[in-house]
């Protein structure tokens, strides 16, 4: 994975589980998948990064 990639990837962590969205969200009430969701959705994201990569 480059730099930028990884940092792209560590940042749309950070905005994903550490901004004020998530406490808004969980004030809603949602669905108890939801976290499993969104930790879903952060490995894709990193599995979608991987794929890109090559191995000299």
């Amino acid at each position: 994975m480059s730099h930028a990639a990884s940092v792209l990837v560590l940042l749309i962590g950070v905005l994903l589980f550490l901004s004020p969205v998530v406490t808004w969200v969980a004030a809603i009430g949602p669905a108890w998948w939801w976290p499993f969701a969104g930790w879903a959705v952060f490995v894709g994201l990193i599995a979608l990064t991987m794929l890109g990569r090559r191995d000299a």
